[in-house]
């Protein structure tokens, strides 16, 4: 689906099945989104918001979270938030046992991007995630 429709769509099909799954409604916010992004990139935001959604549901204890996702001055951003339990992100990757923070931060990095995670407990959590725009496809494909 990711590959063929593109991230937005890819996106609400995982939000519904999310839902129906954890009881955790999804709230979109989406800005500037005209058109596909480059095939890599569109796959390390769809892993990122999948992972970051999986630990809300996992470890937030929240009924609702928020994606967010924009383009402004050449880059791509993409964020989940909650209002949860929140944790200590140094002190969680610093345990070795956060293979999911960790393996978000190397999607982001690997592209030429960064990932920020703002949480402190009981203050919810912020997972950030920006890309340089390495190319952008027309959202139709032109009729033959």
């Amino acid at each position: 689906m990711l590959d063929d429709l593109g991230l937005l769509p890819a996106l609400l099909w995982h939000f519904k099945r999310y839902t129906a799954q954890t009881q955790v409604r999804v709230v979109l916010e989406q800005a500037g989104l005209g058109g596909r992004f480059a095939p890599e990139i569109e796959t390390a935001a769809y892993r990122i918001v999948q992972e970051a959604l999986t630990n809300v549901a996992r470890h937030a204890g929240v009924n609702v979270a928020t994606v967010r996702l924009w383009t402004d001055l050449g880059k791509f951003g993409v964020q989940v938030q909650d209002c949860g339990r929140g944790f200590d992100p140094e002190a969680a990757l610093a345990t070795n046992t956060t293979g999911g923070l960790a393996g978000m931060r190397e999607r982001a990095e690997l592209l030429g991007g960064h990932l920020t995670i703002e949480s402190a407990p009981g203050a919810g959590t912020s997972v950030t995630a920006k890309f340089p725009v390495i190319g952008r496809i027309d959202k139709r494909k032109k009729p033959r």
